[in-house]
């Protein structure tokens, strides 16, 4: 049984003496390792009898050659590519907007951001790029964003 799933609730940042596993995990959910310069994180791990309960936030600088590997690992899509999808669209604007309906799809996006991010992750307003993980809907979501060479990634899966 993998260690972080058996019903114990597991929390790593990048401030713990040992980051070991923690560095396994962000090389795992990214696709490649993306290096210790001000790579930042905390992760929250949970599976037990109620479920899954993960939350992970990561901000790390992006090198241009790490970029489609990202994007391809995490199948992220725009969210002009989420509204336009017939299958899509529909969960993804029940994610960012929620009951707030009179919001323009931008301003929905970031502001979905800025009240789930950490501290330590850039605010959307001064993004270049956003996008989701393909699917994304309430109970399982990924956003990334980037803020010059940095890319924020923040995600959730309950179930």
């Amino acid at each position: 049984m993998n260690r972080f799933y058996d019903g114990i609730d597991y929390r790593c940042s990048s401030s713990d003496a040992e980051q070991a596993k923690a560095i396994e995990i962000v090389i795992n959910v990214l696709g490649f390792h993306p290096g210790w310069e001000a790579l930042q994180y905390s992760l929250a791990l949970y599976a037990g009898g109620t479920g899954i309960d993960d939350k992970l936030a990561i901000r790390f600088k992006l090198e241009a050659s790490n970029r489609p590997i990202l994007w391809q690992t995490l199948r992220l899509k725009s969210p002009t590519e989420a509204m336009a999808s017939p299958d899509w669209s529909e969960s993804f604007e029940w994610l960012v907007r929620g009951d707030a309906a009179s919001d323009d799809i931008t301003s929905a996006v970031r502001a979905f951001i800025d009240r789930r991010r950490h501290p330590f992750q850039d605010p959307s307003g001064s993004s270049t790029t956003i996008a989701f993980s393909e699917d994304s809907d309430v109970n399982s979501w990924c956003v990334v964003w980037t803020v010059g060479d940095w890319a924020n990634y923040l995600a959730s899966d309950q179930g």
